[in-house]
């Protein structure tokens, strides 16, 4: 039997509230990265501001597609995913919106840090990446 291995750290204590979970299955089990979707939104929000919208997961997100509407939702372009949360530039957040949502903003460069290591995990193992929207 197949392990599921989980990552919840940016979901506890948001139980009950709406949830984005990275999902891909390996050889030896299926590996979950769950997330508040306010953190996920917030991090795209950020995203918007630094890049153009022609990234497959941003204009998803932008015409509010994608995931919302077709769960779980495959991400084609997993290099492209990656590049974009590679991108992602802390210091380029505006003054005013990291004083707004300091607490949310705070958790940003790691929770880039951990779906461009779940991202590259399920490249390396040739696996398929979904977005489930729960």
């Amino acid at each position: 039997m197949k392990e599921v291995l989980i990552n919840d750290s940016y979901y506890i204590g948001f139980e009950g509230e709406p949830e984005i979970v990275f999902m891909y299955e390996s050889l030896i089990g299926r590996h979950e990265l769950r997330l508040w979707n306010g953190y996920f939104e917030t991090f795209l929000d950020c995203l918007l501001e630094q890049v153009p919208v022609q990234n497959v997961i941003l204009h998803e997100y932008y015409i509010h597609e994608g995931w919302y509407d077709e769960s779980p939702w495959e991400i084609q372009d997993v290099e492209g995913a990656l590049q974009l949360f590679k991108s992602f530039a802390v210091r380029e957040l505006k003054e005013d919106e990291n004083r707004a949502s300091e607490n949310i903003t705070a958790m940003l460069p790691l929770l880039s840090v951990d779906i461009i290591t779940f991202l590259e995990q399920a490249n390396e193992s040739g696996s398929r990446v979904f977005i489930i929207y729960d």
